[in-house]
């Protein structure tokens, strides 16, 4: 395989509305039925097992695509490697449902957010949002961005929502997770328009955010890095076909780099069609260690201290 060159960059306490208890309440019922959950043994097909631990940056096993085998999908994990899972919402109720999964393990890191698909509900779940993250337990604000491939949102409304979040991630000092699908170049502009506004306000060393499952090409991916944030291939690199995620996961500086799954969607090739799960991240480690002709291990150390680094949780193993 011919090896290309690579860059080198260097609270106060309220009490939740009904709906929102509610949520915390199912969800906990499904976090404890999942833990008795023991129907199948625990196996990591078509995986390898990392000895340098690795950070699946973007999930969502909150969905109730994982209610029958939470428990054994987990193990999975862990077993594979993993140290870290982050949990992703798309509005207030889903990111409740990712911090009631870390609240119950703390390899798990929750974000809030919400998506653009849902931006028409902004005014209904603005303070809700607010109040979850009042509670000092998120590690970023998101998935929040422009999606101008379905229009589930009227495109002043996507851009109304990622202004109005993008502010509150501001107002709490946390990273933000990009969404950005059909939207390239709009999503670019406002977030640097964003930038020039807001500075790094987490400080010189650590990024404002990351892209999550980048679709752009190696220029776009290194303005970004310019910009002031990471990003995220997902398990997608091992479809032989993504000629431009592949060439970003080959050239671009591991240092600007991290991975995730965007689990239960987006499965990587042995299991293209089914269900992704966090344990199949090292199937995107292993991919872009072939494509960068190194081992597997210096894929998980670097992103790994990426994750490490832009989620604020560096003191875990």
């Amino acid at each position: 395989m011919r090896c290309g060159r690579v860059d080198s960059y260097g609270g106060r306490t309220r009490q939740l509305t009904t709906e929102a208890s509610t949520a915390v309440s199912q969800t906990r019922r499904i976090v404890s039925s999942r833990r008795r959950s023991t129907a199948r043994p625990v196996t990591i097909e078509d995986a390898i097992v990392m000895n340098t631990p690795v950070v699946d940056t973007h999930a969502h096993t909150w969905s109730d695509q994982f209610n029958g085998d939470y428990a054994e999908t987990m193990e999975r994990a862990w077993a594979a490697g993993l140290m870290a899972v982050v949990e992703v919402g798309t509005d207030s109720e889903t990111s409740l449902r990712a911090l009631t999964l870390a609240q119950a393990d703390e390899r798990i890191h929750a974000v809030a957010g919400l998506h653009p698909h849902s931006a028409k509900r902004l005014k209904e779940e603005r303070d809700a949002l607010r109040l979850l993250l009042e509670r000092g337990e998120f590690v970023a604000v998101g998935e929040i961005g422009l999606d101008f491939y379905r229009n589930l949102a009227t495109r002043e409304e996507q851009y109304e929502a990622l202004r109005w979040q993008l502010d509150l991630a501001r107002d709490f000092s946390l990273p933000i997770v990009i969404h950005a699908r059909n939207a390239d170049e709009q999503c670019f502009q406002e977030l640097s328009k964003w930038v020039r506004r807001v500075g790094r306000y987490l400080g010189a060393e650590r990024e404002l955010g990351m892209l999550h499952c980048f679709a752009g090409d190696i220029n776009l991916a290194r303005r970004y890095v310019e910009l002031g944030f990471l990003i995220s291939v997902p398990s997608t690199v091992t479809y032989t076909n993504n000629t431009r995620l592949r060439e970003v996961a080959r050239l671009l500086s591991l240092d600007a780099m991290l991975v995730e799954t965007d689990c239960p969607m987006l499965p990587p090739a042995p299991h293209r069609s089914k269900r992704n799960e966090p344990a199949y991240v090292v199937l995107a480690v292993q991919e872009m260690a072939q494509l960068r002709c190194c081992r597997p291990e210096e894929i998980a150390a670097a992103t790994t201290a990426n994750a490490k680094r832009l989620f604020g949780f560096a003191t875990l193993s």
